[in-house]
């Protein structure tokens, strides 16, 4: 494995981890322990950090991608993997930079409306990354 390969699994790896860590230990954790309204807050505060992490782990994989073949021996990802990479990168966008402004802008009050948002977008790049993750070590 080159060790431009090496960077771009170590970003899939560390984004799908940081995934499955917060969707199933971090906030269910958090919620169990100090109820839906204080641990809401407590996940918008983490919310930014927790996206523009996806982003970068995201961007370091596309431009790899992109860049790889015409600067290093790098050869095209499978398409399951790009389409993935690309879904989870959107989705991530998307919550960063759509989503938590307007949970920002409705205060605790709309937590529930938009918590489901974010469930959904997080389950798009989880399964985006699962896939890819998975055809590149096949």
């Amino acid at each position: 494995m080159s060790v431009v390969s090496l960077f771009v699994h170590a970003a899939l790896g560390m984004w799908l981890g940081s995934i499955v860590f917060f969707s199933f230990v971090a906030a269910p954790a958090l919620f169990d322990e100090l109820g839906e309204e204080r641990a809401g807050d407590a996940v918008n505060v983490v919310f930014p950090r927790y996206y523009s992490f996806g982003i970068w782990m995201g961007a370091i994989v596309l431009v790899v991608w992109a860049l790889g073949p015409l600067v290093a021996d790098v050869g095209e990802p499978p398409l399951i993997a790009d389409v993935g990479v690309v879904a989870a990168f959107l989705a991530n966008l998307y919550a960063r930079y759509q989503l938590i402004p307007k949970m920002e802008a409705a205060g605790s009050d709309a937590f529930a409306r938009y918590h489901k948002q974010s469930v959904g977008l997080n389950l798009v790049a989880l399964a985006g990354l699962a896939a890819a993750f998975t055809i590149l070590h096949f």
